[in-house]
């Protein structure tokens, strides 16, 4: 049953680790209700792709290190750390007497060492686990990379002169992690890494496991909550699938007295509600606001807690498909001069009004790497590296640009009569989202594929005025498929599109995280570019000498991935606004990872925008 205390447990923690710098006369609620929107078939925490997931472990699974209110790093499941002159080697003392927890929040048998540390990289050494997101970290690590690969190389039958007991056996020599005693794990890198926390913040693959306890479930390692320990601030007590999750505070944390939420509720949004429908409600204490239902809620009585978000690392681009079946775009998106035109046809700020219709200046991004996520070691922010500096600069919305790139572009491309050379009248089957006739001639059809949300079809129409009006209706038709079915496996890995919109999140403080990965052979090339320039790059990235050679050769990356349009940043993916019950800056400045509930102080009424600014003006 829900309990209230006073203000008073604010102002005896007004001096502890997560606490915030100002506090509201108010009392406190000691349950937070949020809502989820998926499906999840795991809380694996080593192979999860879902966001949610990924929060609720980042709850209940503690790292190495984490955030204050700042983001400045603390500790937490290591209570001291050290790290060689070259940033190469990083060591990390344990806290001694902690032990794993069950889903009733009993300890186990099990007590937390630095070998369930040693036993995370084991874990995902192994390629049968499916670890998600491993490249990173297998590039990191000295030695995982080989240890992986050799065990990938045996499985698939590539190599036959090698036992594959005898690999498994050489992790402890031949992979850089080791446990030095009992509560002191050591990483060795493969280059230097000042970035290593902010990894360690951001990665579920650094994180602990009981190493006999999920070898012995295997494949149900996780499945559920009762299949799962647990060492954070919180332990999942109840799991109803599709329905609701419940986490409970852990009673053995190690810093329990700075946990100020006893419960935290998650409730799956029912088909056809908005969590703006909710929050009204009280069924959720968090709400994003899009920019038509901010305008909807002027003169109401929720106008005075419609509060600013503050920043996002995630950045929105569309996505091209380079070799899909419509041999119209096709044949003009391997064009530079049709890239550059769609790149200086779309109006940002005019996108942005939809997510921020007050001043949608500040969420206009057109980098991928956020602004204010990665510097040197001189404080100098990497986007302010040239030439992407320039890039960052840069007003797109030039339509006469637009149209005289597009006329070069026809110019190497069709003929005097309109007709793109190579490219005949067929049907292009992009099912099971749709088909429709090309007939090899201008304009160029543009088959746009979203989904049926509302607020993303009306940036599809948006994107289609821009073009046809940036570029011209007589060189451009532009199609929009909103389809309810959309998948990655449904419309991006099989390339049933020309274009989509997506997201991708600076995950660590370093560019490594994003540019890595859409390299040629990236994992998030989907539109399957060729771009040996820019692989180039991040080689040389890869293996600069210091950080500051690596933050340039990454810049001129970036720059020449987004200054030639193989992808093409709009926007952060920043919510303009929120409303709330929980007090800013009581919970951990998650920069790079998940949202952790905490000390963070949760009210019985919404936070007003007026009591917001004091609190961000006491936080600065």
């Amino acid at each position: 049953m829900k309990r209230i205390f006073a203000i008073m447990l604010a102002l005896v923690l007004a001096f502890s680790f997560t606490a915030s710098a100002t506090t509201l006369d108010k009392e406190y609620e000691n349950v937070y209700k949020t809502y989820f929107s998926s499906s999840y078939s795991s809380f694996n925490y080593f192979s999860t792709a879902y966001a949610t997931v990924r929060e609720i472990v980042s709850n209940c699974i503690d790292g190495l290190v984490e955030p204050d209110i700042y983001g400045v790093y603390r500790p937490s499941l290591a209570e001291d750390w050290d790290v060689n002159e070259d940033q190469t080697v990083w060591t990390f003392k344990i806290r001694e007497g902690l032990k794993w927890i069950d889903h009733t929040g009993k300890e186990t048998e099990y007590a937390l060492t630095a070998q369930d540390f040693v036993d995370g990289i084991r874990y995902i050494g192994e390629p049968k686990n499916g670890a998600y997101s491993l490249r990173v970290v297998r590039n990191l690590i000295s030695g995982l990379y080989d240890y992986y690969w050799t065990l990938d190389d045996i499985d698939c039958g590539l190599i036959t002169d090698q036992n594959r007991d005898e690999v498994v056996a050489s992790f402890d020599e031949t992979v850089g992690v080791k446990a030095l005693d009992e509560y002191t794990v050591q990483y060795t890198l493969e280059s230097s890494a000042p970035y290593f926390l902010s990894l360690i913040e951001s990665s579920m693959l650094l994180l602990p496991v009981e190493y006999e306890y999920a070898v012995a479930l295997g494949e149900d390692f996780a499945v559920d909550n009762e299949h799962m320990l647990y060492c954070g601030a919180y332990y999942v007590s109840e799991f109803e699938r599709d329905k609701a999750i419940t986490l409970t505070a852990n009673p053995y944390y190690w810093d329990k007295e700075n946990v100020t939420i006893d419960t935290v509720e998650y409730q799956m949004i029912p088909d056809g509600t908005t969590s703006l429908e909710m929050f009204k409600r009280g069924d959720t204490d968090y709400t994003s606001v899009e920019a038509e239902a901010y305008m909807s809620l002027q003169g109401t009585e929720w106008e005075d807690n419609l509060l600013p978000t503050s920043h996002s690392f995630s950045t929105n681009y569309l996505w091209l498909d380079f070799e899909g079946e419509n041999t119209e775009f096709k044949t003009f998106i391997n064009n530079e001069n049709f890239r550059k035109a769609l790149l200086y046809s779309l109006n940002r700020e005019a996108l942005a009004s939809l997510r921020e219709p007050v001043n949608p200046s500040r969420i206009l991004r057109n980098t991928i790497n956020a602004e204010g996520a990665i510097f040197d070691s001189n404080g100098v922010d990497y986007t302010d590296y040239e030439p992407l500096k320039t890039i960052k600069e840069t007003d797109y919305n030039q339509p006469e640009l637009a149209r005289e790139y597009m006329e070069k572009a026809i110019a190497e491309l069709c003929d005097a009569n309109g007709n793109i050379i190579g490219c005949e009248p067929t049907t292009v089957d992009y099912l099971p989202v749709c088909s429709f006739d090309i007939d090899g001639k201008l304009p160029v059809t543009i088959c746009y594929v979203g989904t049926d949300d509302e607020s993303e079809i009306i940036m599809a129409q948006l994107f289609k005025a821009m073009i046809e009006q940036s570029i011209g209706a007589d060189y451009i038709d532009f199609q929009i498929q909103a389809f309810s079915g959309w998948t990655y496996g449904t419309v991006a890995d099989p390339l049933n599109y020309d274009i989509y919109f997506d997201s991708l999140s600076t995950g660590y403080a370093d560019p490594s995280g994003i540019l890595t990965r859409m390299t040629t052979d990236g994992a998030e090339n989907v539109g399957c570019y060729n771009v040996p320039e820019y692989d180039a790059l991040i080689e040389k990235a890869l293996n600069a000498e210091t950080f500051e050679e690596r933050l340039q050769y990454f810049a001129e990356a970036e720059a020449y991935l987004c200054g030639n349009g193989f992808v093409i940043p709009f926007i952060s993916s920043l919510r303009g606004y929120y409303m709330s019950y929980s007090v800013p800056y009581t919970s951990p400045l998650t920069l790079y990872g998940n949202t952790k509930y905490k000390g963070t102080l949760v009210m019985n009424e919404p936070l007003t925008l007026e009591e917001f600014q004091k609190l961000d003006a006491e936080y600065e």
